[in-house]
């Protein structure tokens, strides 16, 4: 039982020895460090995630794509269009949704003056602050 006790005491004695010390010293790899730091930089870089958009037009006809895109920035001046050029098609997409909920509550409101209208999943840009 001495033994024990004793044992118990120096235990005790050397956890109590180690919680008076408030420092505490990291060693880390300076090559972790270097792959940490990529990741953050790559990561302040990144200006788009995933997300949807509305496509309104997909067509080899270039005015037409312009025409409507035009049509669309007078309806909802708030909103971004984007004309891309996907070989052999111009595709005319708006709106930058993270959610596909979101997507669909635009896709109601532009139902009732643009006839062919799909959700898209696409890269979107980050939002404004």
């Amino acid at each position: 039982m001495k033994a024990g006790g004793f044992l118990l005491i120096l235990l005790l004695s050397i956890s109590i020895k180690m919680n008076a010390q408030n420092a505490v010293k990291i060693i880390s790899d300076p090559f972790l460090d270097s792959l940490v730091n990529r990741n953050i930089e790559a990561n302040r870089s990144q200006q788009t995630l995933p997300g949807y958009r509305i496509q309104l037009f997909s067509g080899s006809e270039r005015n037409n794509a312009i025409a409507l895109r035009q049509k669309f920035k007078t309806d909802f001046p708030n909103e971004t269009a984007y004309l891309i050029y996907q070989q052999p098609y111009f595709k005319l997409r708006v709106g930058d949704y993270r959610s596909l909920i979101e997507a669909q509550q635009m896709f109601l409101q532009l139902q009732k003056n643009y006839k062919q209208l799909l959700i898209v999943p696409d890269k979107i840009n980050l939002p404004k602050l």
